[in-house]
């Protein structure tokens, strides 16, 4: 059984003040438009951007920002100047072709996310986050927009990389809307390739893609998905690798994703 209670009192207990406002914004329906503006400025160096990890004095990292962007959407202060800060940095850093690339120095994960397979994860990453913002539209997702059809493969594949290809997938239905023939067309390779990977992380990102091109949450795959995050709680309540606050902010996603999927009382299905 989902263990809400114990997954709450972890992130108290573990997670930093901005972890703890998202944890009450989304589960407790507190809310407060300055305290959240003041801890994502907490956090912000003086280009705009956010370090990875948020580890303070660190240089700015494109997909840490974008990701503050997207919890800038979450409490609905995209309007902020913080806000609008962080996407200065973001335009900033967007290459004429249309791609993001984070330096070396930057990747989290240097052998996984560098060259061009970094390049395509990082550009689907930053333009599904802007997306999500409500900033479809602008001038860097159409830009995004392009770079990322360049990578088509085939009719039913954005990328060779399924990792790639939902991200892609997602940013599209939100760019275009889910019924656009581009998802269609990519759906049924994204159903087939599903991770495997017992990675709450990267589950709980593809669940969140599907939902996005508009599956149902009661979708056989989905309800898979459901159950495996369930069986992936720790005894501590958390989800995911201990990793320089990485996996508090992952049980928030986990636990986000499972309240939207009815998960909350669910006993774990065989």
């Amino acid at each position: 059984m989902l263990r809400v209670e114990q997954a709450l009192n972890y992130i108290e207990f573990k997670g930093s003040d901005l972890d703890r406002y998202r944890s009450r914004f989304l589960f407790d329906r507190q809310r407060d438009d300055t305290m959240a503006t003041w801890l994502l400025g907490a956090y912000q160096n003086s280009d705009g951007g956010y370090p990875l990890n948020l580890e303070y004095s660190k240089p700015s990292n494109i997909s840490e920002t974008a990701k503050i962007i997207g919890y800038a959407a979450e409490f609905e202060v995209v309007d902020s100047p913080v806000c609008a800060r962080s996407l200065d940095f973001i335009v900033s850093r967007q290459m004429p072709e249309g791609y993001w690339q984070e330096k070396h120095s930057q990747l989290e994960l240097a052998e996984e996310l560098g060259g061009e397979f970094g390049r395509a994860w990082l550009s689907a990453y930053v333009g599904r986050e802007l997306c999500r913002a409500g900033f479809k539209d602008s001038h860097q997702a159409k830009k995004t927009c392009n770079y990322l059809l360049s990578f088509r493969s085939e009719g039913t594949r954005l990328t060779t990389s399924p990792s790639i290809h939902y991200l892609a997938m997602s940013f599209f239905a939100l760019h275009d809307g889910p019924q656009c023939g581009l998802v269609s067309q990519s759906l049924d390779y994204a159903l087939a390739n599903f991770t495997t990977y017992p990675e709450p992380r990267l589950i709980t990102l593809q669940a969140e893609c599907l939902l996005d091109v508009g599956i149902p949450q009661d979708h056989e795959l989905l309800r898979k998905a459901r159950s495996r995050l369930v069986a992936l709680q720790a005894e501590d309540g958390g989800w995911g690798e201990d990793y320089k606050g990485l996996r508090v902010r992952v049980t928030l996603d986990v636990l986000k994703l499972l309240l939207n999927l009815g998960a909350w009382k669910i006993v774990e299905e065989v």
